[in-house]
């Protein structure tokens, strides 16, 4: 929807200047990037505005956890046999012994300020050639571990209609979906759509 109203948007004031102002086609051929650009600094802007308003949500940080990959120093993602293995078990492995390592994943979990003693799962990170090697689940997976021993009663987390991998993460982990609303970026013309989605624990 974003690209489409950037497209129009730009077919527009070309037209305009084109028939109205005189503006020649070498003129009109630098309008999309520029155009491209100027979106781009207004999302980059907003998404600052709210990752700012978002902090002041969320209590400080409870816990972090890392993904580490262990192995061959050239080693090639998608020609490895990933086995995803939590730090306690790490120690009894022969994976420990693994001289180089490197960080392929992240994500925090904060307790979040309102109704009940509930947590949040945010600034969920893999990197790109790790995608679908079971890194993401390892770490929502142990984010959820670790909340259950700290006694939360849910987790909540919000991604939004650009993060495909990670909707679709959390939907196969079980998560239900609570609800979407857009976002606006620009106005009422550009908007992002964000789903929520949480997931009730066994707490004590």
């Amino acid at each position: 929807m974003v690209f489409q109203l950037t497209l129009q948007a730009g077919v527009l004031c070309g037209a305009v200047l084109f028939i109205f102002c005189g503006v020649s086609l070498r003129g009109l051929c630098l309008l999309v990037p520029a155009a491209v650009v100027i979106v781009m600094l207004a999302v980059q802007i907003v998404h600052q505005g709210l990752a700012t308003k978002h902090a002041q949500d969320i209590r400080k940080e409870m816990v972090g956890f890392v993904a580490e990959m262990r192995g061959l120093l050239f080693a090639d993602p998608q020609k490895l046999t990933v086995t995803v293995v939590f730090e306690q078990e790490l120690q009894q492995s022969t994976l420990n012994k693994v001289v180089h390592t490197q960080i392929v994943g992240t994500v925090s979990l904060s307790e979040y300020w309102g109704d009940g003693h509930r947590g949040w799962l945010h600034a969920l990170a893999v990197h790109p050639k790790w995608w679908r090697r079971g890194v993401g689940r390892a770490l929502v997976q142990a984010s959820r571990a670790y909340a259950e021993t700290e006694g939360l009663e849910s987790l909540e987390a919000i991604a939004s209609e650009l993060q495909s991998a990670a909707l679709a993460l959390l939907r196969s982990a079980g998560w239900e979906s609570r609800g979407w609303y857009h976002r606006r970026l620009c106005g009422a013309t550009l908007t992002l759509m964000l789903s929520r989605f949480g997931t009730n624990l066994a707490y004590a």
